[in-house]
């Protein structure tokens, strides 16, 4: 038995079959992940700061009767172990970092890279600056700094080392400041000193791993202010940011002067030639610790006729 269709009817499911493919594409579509290539946080190892204490319990009695005085002691001693890890939740810091950049998608497991790293050389340093007169009329000037170092690399799904990174940190603790009779002191310890400065590393290791595997990017701009690919909390205002030219002839310093949520605009600092500066120009950054953020600025200045 053969049923025959109209011609208009047979041109009316071709069209529900087109409507009906375009629509399983476009979920397709939606349904496939965004964000750039995934990333995952594996063993980040750090110091343990350990304390030995010593601690003694006793006990004695006396025994007293007509025809018998005897006495009893009896001591223990042990000994305790307090330690802590110092920046324990780095993991979890770094995990954020990366996934505010808007770069990756950050996952626990089977990810395209991996970053692992261990932290070590905790330690501090302070005294009186160089220099810096001991005459009772004089001034004197001496800052307190805590640093810290971080091994870092990136496998990837095959286990192979695609990027390795060396990165010390410091921040300041503590200045103190006197000339006559003025005085100035600030310093902070503890629990908040640890926690800024772990959020200090996970941001510049975040920086370094984001800038390798996706690169920062002038995407706009007449060249004395640019538009860059990554915002906040990736760049802050006032972060110190080195462009170079598509063809590496030219690498000018800029400031961060705005920064939101996957963009920032920066500003020339210094003098050169900002019509090189376009969009496909890499740019890196200079952390505000580094000896380099103070290297020298040379701006043009025009001379009397």
């Amino acid at each position: 038995m053969s049923i025959e269709t109209s011609p208009g009817h047979h041109r009316r499911r071709i069209a529900l079959a087109a409507v009906a493919s375009l629509l399983a594409f476009a979920t397709g579509a939606q349904a496939q992940p965004r964000g750039g290539p995934s990333i995952g946080v594996g063993r980040i190892t750090s110091e343990r700061t350990c304390n030995l204490y010593q601690e003694s319990e006793g006990r004695s009695a006396v025994v007293v009767s007509p025809y018998v005085i005897a006495a009893a002691s009896s001591w223990r001693t042990w000994l305790v172990r307090d330690c802590v890890d110092n920046f324990a939740s780095i993991r979890t810091s770094l995990e954020a970092a990366l996934a505010s950049s808007g770069k990756f998608i950050v996952k626990p497991g089977g990810a395209t890279y991996v970053v692992s790293g261990r932290i070590s050389d905790v330690g501090g340093e302070g005294g009186p600056a160089p220099g810096a007169p001991s005459s009772r009329d004089g001034y004197s000037i001496s800052s307190s700094k805590m640093f810290v170092n971080m091994d870092v690399t990136v496998r990837d799904a095959a286990g192979r080392i695609v990027y390795g990174a060396l990165l010390t940190k410091s921040l300041e603790t503590g200045s103190d400041i006197s000339t006559g009779g003025f005085r100035a002191t600030s310093s902070q310890s503890g629990q908040a000193l640890y926690t800024q400065l772990q959020h200090e590393v996970a941001l510049a290791v975040a920086r370094q791993v984001a800038f390798h595997l996706v690169p920062m990017r002038v995407t706009g701009g007449d060249g004395r202010q640019i538009q860059l690919s990554y915002g906040a909390p990736m760049l802050t205002l006032g972060t110190i940011v080195m462009a170079t030219s598509a063809d590496g002839a030219t690498t000018l310093r800029y400031n961060v002067t705005s920064a939101g949520a996957g963009m920032a605009t920066a500003q020339l600092d210094g003098d050169g030639d900002p019509s090189r500066i376009g969009p496909g120009s890499i740019a890196t950054v200079i952390e505000a610790d580094d000896p380099a953020a103070n290297g020298r600025r040379f701006k043009r200045v025009e001379l009397p006729q």
